[in-house]
């Protein structure tokens, strides 16, 4: 790991309800420290001509599931 490479835990992040609707904004490290605020995220599934997926591995320095 280089020292550098870590999450900006300042950035911004949009809160949303269970709808999806907008209702504020928090920093990542608020979202990501068990408090279960929901902001939204966006997950890519890419396959093939054949149908295999292809799968991306995390970081190991991500704060959420690294290595994963």
């Amino acid at each position: 790991m280089i020292a550098t490479e870590k999450d900006n835990e300042d950035e911004m992040f949009p809160l949303v309800d269970e709808e999806g609707s907008l209702i504020g904004a928090a920093t990542r490290k608020e979202c990501h420290n068990g408090s279960k605020l929901l902001h939204p995220v966006v997950h890519l599934h890419v396959f093939n001509s054949s149908g295999d997926l292809y799968l991306q591995k995390r970081p190991e320095w991500k704060d959420i599931q690294p290595g994963k």
